[in-house]
């Protein structure tokens, strides 16, 4: 059995489900979200509207999301907000802004070293990495511009069920932003799929080309499964509690419209509910900190710190008015949305195949800034590879609801974690959402980093000449402590989670599963999704997440 159906889930599924002679099932909580949330899942331009940061659970789509409101963030003002994941088939894939990146060699080098395996290495895993992709170059033709649109062929794979393209529409603010991040020397890159990401460069995204709809393991490895006659889906199904006899995993106890019964595991239990879902499944069924199953009266199977290592990225929202066009006029502009539904019908042009921006920029933070931050924070940030970015640009032409006008809204995000969050219970019952808190943006380093973010981000924005008028979520700011403050207002949680349960040595205190996905001090059981990555990864986490369920489900064909 497999809980839940998503981003690696389905990835695993689907490749297990090759060897006829393993029976597959899958859990899912939630259904189809073409069916349950349509063009809003569908169409990439509309993904932000699946994002309401707002902690009112009232704004949330509950087909297809699991409605969480974290707690209050000390370093965020104590503000509360809604942390999207998905809950439906192809989780949160289904639901993301479709961006691909990887991370660096580096990155995946200190992983391997972590977990004292070197498979997780960058040469290891490349194959991984291309198995799930069909790459499809970008179609000039379509996007009307002759764009210096560069890619690394030899880093993507052709055939796989995942597509990895590029949007048929080319924001007319990505001459501006090409100025602004020449102006401060950022070198030019060929895409960030080929383990270096110092620099700018165009972005892909995971749409189909033909189509420009939005792929995901739902429409990529669960159709393929879909073939397979040793396949088999439990979908709007909550998985209730793994059971055990003794310590190796037998089953999974399961509810469908209220009713409860046993799905029987012949070989494996699987658990890919993600980074917020997986911790709270295994602690539900005995696998956890001590003290908080003791709290809910849960019998210790085995004792590991589930839950407890939790990072995420932290990100900064600034918005300007712009002097050129872009998808805020979406949201307000009548005439602009029925010109670029035709175009979307017809063509499949336009900006309703674009999330809202094409280019992203990676940089450690350079000279004058860095040389303002404190010794503890220059040792914190020494103890990243190399090559590893700390701190990630990325752009959009988003606006306020119902905007009339042009807007383009400033993204900086801390790719340096250093504070590290906690999955707790709120109930025994699965069913329940567990307690979140990420501690966004806590960690002195973080601190010190945001504040120079906020002083390169003017150099940046001037550069452009994208703006017209100030910035208008926190205004200007002045001194350290009053722009401190204000990063604070604006920032918020990434949406990128991971080391709920980190892979490790079993001698890592830390650690909840080994370099294959097995969960120390049990048989018969595997956690394979975000929730096993033990180090953030920097940039976008989708494509790690694939890679991590290839490897994975390749290691468990293996052992079966």
């Amino acid at each position: 059995e497999i809980i839940g159906g998503g981003t690696a889930g389905l990835t695993v599924a689907e490749r297990l489900s090759e060897d006829p002679t393993i029976s597959v099932a899958v859990i899912e909580a939630g259904g189809f979200y073409e069916l349950d949330n349509g063009n809003l899942s569908q169409i990439p331009a509309f993904y932000a509207k699946n994002f309401n940061q707002t902690a009112a659970p009232e704004t949330v789509q509950p087909l297809i999301d699991w409605a969480y409101t974290i707690e209050p963030q000390v370093g965020l003002a104590n503000r509360r907000f809604h942390y999207s994941q998905g809950k439906t088939l192809g989780g949160s894939s289904g639901r993301n802004s479709n961006i691909f990146t990887r991370g660096t060699k580096g990155y995946y080098q200190r992983w391997a070293d972590l977990v004292g395996d070197p498979s997780w290495a960058w040469d290891s895993i490349l194959p991984y990495f291309k198995k799930s992709v069909d790459f499809t170059p970008p179609d000039m033709a379509k996007m009307g511009v002759d764009a210096n649109i560069s890619y690394d062929p030899a880093a993507y794979g052709a055939g796989g069920p995942l597509h990895v393209t590029y949007s048929n529409y080319y924001q007319p603010m990505n001459p501006g932003l090409i100025k602004g991040f020449e102006a401060l020397n950022f070198s030019y890159q060929p895409g960030f799929s080929s383990g270096r990401m110092d620099g700018y460069g165009y972005l892909a995204v995971t749409i189909n080309p033909e189509t420009q709809i939005k792929d995901s393991s739902e429409t990529a490895f669960l159709s393929e499964a879909f073939n397979a006659t040793n396949f088999r889906v439990y979908k709007n199904t909550i998985a209730q509690k793994i059971l055990f006899e003794g310590t190796t995993a037998t089953g999974v106890l399961v509810e469908t419209a209220g009713l409860s019964y046993t799905l029987e595991a012949a070989k494996e239990v699987i658990v890919a509910a993600g980074v917020t879902r997986s911790p709270q499944m295994l602690m539900v069924s005995g696998i956890g900190p001590r003290n908080i199953l003791s709290q809910h009266n849960i019998p210790v199977i085995v004792d590991r710190p589930v839950g407890q290592n939790w990072q995420d990225h932290c990100a900064f929202e600034f918005q300007y008015k712009m002097n050129v066009e872009g998808n805020a006029a979406l949201e307000g502009d009548k005439q602009y949305l029925y010109q670029a539904t035709e175009d979307f019908l017809r063509t499949q042009t336009g900006p309703l195949t674009n999330w809202g921006g094409d280019i992203l920029g990676f940089e450690k933070l350079p000279s004058p800034y860095r040389e303002a931050l404190n010794q503890s924070a220059l040792d914190k940030l020494a103890e990243l590879p190399d090559d590893q970015p700390e701190v990630e640009w990325l752009i959009a032409s988003h606006g306020p609801q119902m905007a009339t006008s042009s807007y383009v809204t400033f993204t900086p995000a801390i790719l340096a974690v250093t504070s590290k969050g906690t999955i707790g219970l709120s109930s025994a019952n699965a069913a329940d959402n567990p307690i979140i808190d990420p501690k966004t943006f806590s960690s002195p380093t973080e601190q010190a980093l945001g504040i120079q973010i906020y002083k390169r981000l003017q150099e940046f924005v001037n550069a452009t000449g994208l703006t017209t008028g100030p910035e208008l979520k926190i205004g200007p700011r002045d001194s350290d402590a009053d722009v401190l403050d204000g990063m604070k207002q604006t920032g918020l949680p990434w949406y990128h989670g991971v080391a709920s349960c980190p892979m490790g040595k079993e001698s890592d205190p830390n650690a909840v599963v080994d370099a294959k996905g097995r969960v120390f001090g049990t048989k018969g059981l595997r956690v394979v999704d975000a929730s096993v990555i033990p180090l953030i990864a920097p940039g976008h986490s989708m494509a790690t997440v694939y890679m991590v369920a290839e490897k994975l489900a390749d290691s468990i064909k293996r052992s079966l």
